[in-house]
């Protein structure tokens, strides 16, 4: 009797575990459109999973090219620490309370230093959102300092930290980017690496073998303008989007007893939609 209550124990143990590291689904109708990890992650919480109104998903997670490149995440410099790159000596964004709703979650983040140091406290949000045509994540980020000293969110030659995506292996090639600027007049980095300041931008690709469109837009109260980075447009590499506070430029310092507050949100089409269409979608983001 006791050996076999010590199998189903054990069994339940297991069972408990395989659920816990299963991607928390944001979910709406019984339908799920995000996947958000944050158990058994080694370094950052992300969305590892972002679906079209179809249901396929544009988002791909650690590939062997960038196996720190998590699908939609958020990561920075903090205090000398990178958050962004996990090797060397990484910083971790650990867990520290988690909630979550149908549709949305709500989780509080240390962001601590290989010695364990609490650097930066976050409060994320992260909700998703329906329309016939299109489907919404929105992502909050309010950073605060853990002590009473001020904390710096490093210059670095990193011009990419900030909420980045890696789109699925099939829309690497053949895509293309747009904005709201109507050009792509930033300014090129290195190779076909390219920072541009706008309101939102917008990658369309063949995924598989149908067209899907993913914008990014970046609220215009963050604290500091919207700067788009984006490479592969030159279809000589993987493409990548995101939104980069412009660190390697000018740092940003969280001072005690502060706030700062990022909003920003991704949409996803299915085919290839105008500029008209993205930008329409953002007067409503405003």
């Amino acid at each position: 009797m006791y050996r076999l209550f010590s199998l189903f124990v054990l069994s339940f143990v297991l069972q408990q575990s395989v659920i816990a590291e299963e991607p928390v689904p944001l979910k709406i109708d019984g339908q799920t459109f995000a996947e958000y990890k944050y158990i058994g992650v080694p370094f950052k919480p992300y969305i590892a999973t972002l679906r079209t109104p179809a249901g396929r998903n544009v988002l791909r997670d650690a590939p062997h090219d960038h196996l720190h490149h998590h699908a939609l995440m958020f990561a920075l410099a903090v205090n000398g620490c990178n958050f962004w790159e996990e090797y060397g000596k990484p910083g971790k964004e650990i867990t520290t309370a988690f909630k979550a709703e149908p549709a949305s979650l709500q989780t509080e983040l240390d962001w601590a230093t290989p010695e364990s140091k609490t650097v930066l406290k976050e409060k994320r949000r992260i909700s998703v959102a329906k329309k016939p045509e299109v489907v919404l994540l929105d992502w909050q980020s309010a950073l605060s300092a853990p002590d009473s000293e001020t904390v710096h969110l490093d210059k670095s030659n990193h011009h990419y930290f900030g909420l980045g995506i890696r789109f699925d292996q099939t829309m690497d090639k053949g895509g293309r980017f747009f904005n709201d600027t109507g050009k792509q007049d930033g300014d090129i980095v290195r190779g076909d690496e390219r920072l541009t300041p706008c309101r939102w931008t917008a990658y369309t690709a063949k995924l598989q073998d149908k067209p899907v469109t993913v914008a990014v837009f970046g609220h215009p109260k963050n604290p500091v303008p919207t700067m788009a980075f984006t490479m592969g447009d030159a279809g000589k590499s993987f493409a990548y989007l995101g939104i980069t506070l412009n660190l390697h430029r000018k740092p940003v310092d969280v001072e005690p007893g502060k706030v700062l507050t990022f909003n920003y949100r991704v949409a996803v089409w299915e085919g290839e939609v105008s500029a008209e269409t993205v930008e329409k979608e953002y007067q409503n983001y405003e």
